[in-house]
């Protein structure tokens, strides 16, 4: 009973201070979400409309920028009572369900992070206004072959997997990143490609499914 009444105070906390405009509300949140995430860095700016769910499985470094309206989920999903298909991601070196964001990050506006499988994402990187990142999606069909349905009131399968976003990696425009995928450190993501496997290192890669088109830096190997 007192877990459900403080869970409803924060909820009350988050409401009246997520569309406060200008610096009172970027200080509001600060003081709010350095207290509530499970870690949290220096100079923490959350904008106006940004939504964030499971705050307790949120690790923030330090000189994070979360631009206006983006969506932040985090939380392991009870599995239990879903079909759930589990794929591990190696690169992944955390807890399922945690969302780590390194130092010097920026998320655009009307993005979406979505980490119930569990996502990290390096320093110094950023996403373009847009881009969405889904560690937990339904599956188009069903391990077995048999009939599902694709509503959530259907009880269809899911996939959870890891994702893993490693440092100095540009995602651009209204792109999207599915479960199980790594982009490797250094490259970049085009706008409105959809990255379904593993981007290599140094890539600037584009399309459905996003694929390497050329290296994104010249002379890497003398100063990447």
């Amino acid at each position: 009973m007192k877990n459900k009444i403080l869970n409803l105070i924060f909820q009350l906390i988050e409401s009246f201070i997520r569309n406060i405009s200008g610096r009172l509300g970027v200080f509001l949140r600060r003081v709010y979400y350095s207290k509530r995430f499970s870690v949290c860095g220096e100079s923490l700016i959350i904008e106006e409309g940004v939504i964030i769910q499971g705050v307790g499985d949120i690790f923030v470094g330090n000189n994070v920028w979360i631009d206006k309206y983006c969506i932040l989920i985090a939380g392991k999903v009870d599995t239990d009572s879903i079909r759930v298909k589990i794929k591990k991601n190696k690169n992944y070196h955390y807890k399922d369900g945690e969302l780590h964001l390194g130092d010097n990050i920026h998320i655009a506006p009307q993005c979406i992070i979505q980490a119930h499988g569990g996502v990290s994402i390096g320093d110094n990187s950023g996403f373009s206004s847009g881009v969405k990142v889904y560690s937990f999606t339904n599956l188009p069909d069903s391990p077995d072959g048999k009939i599902t349905h694709f509503s959530p009131l259907g009880n269809p399968y899911y996939l959870s997997s890891q994702i893993s976003i490693n440092e100095n990696v540009g995602i651009a425009l209204n792109s999207i990143v599915l479960s199980g995928v790594t982009i490797e450190k250094n490259s970049f993501i085009a706008p409105n490609s959809i990255v379904i496997t593993t981007i290599k290192e140094n890539s600037f890669a584009s399309g459905n499914p996003a694929k390497k088109i050329k290296d994104r830096f010249k002379n890497y190997g003398e100063n990447g």
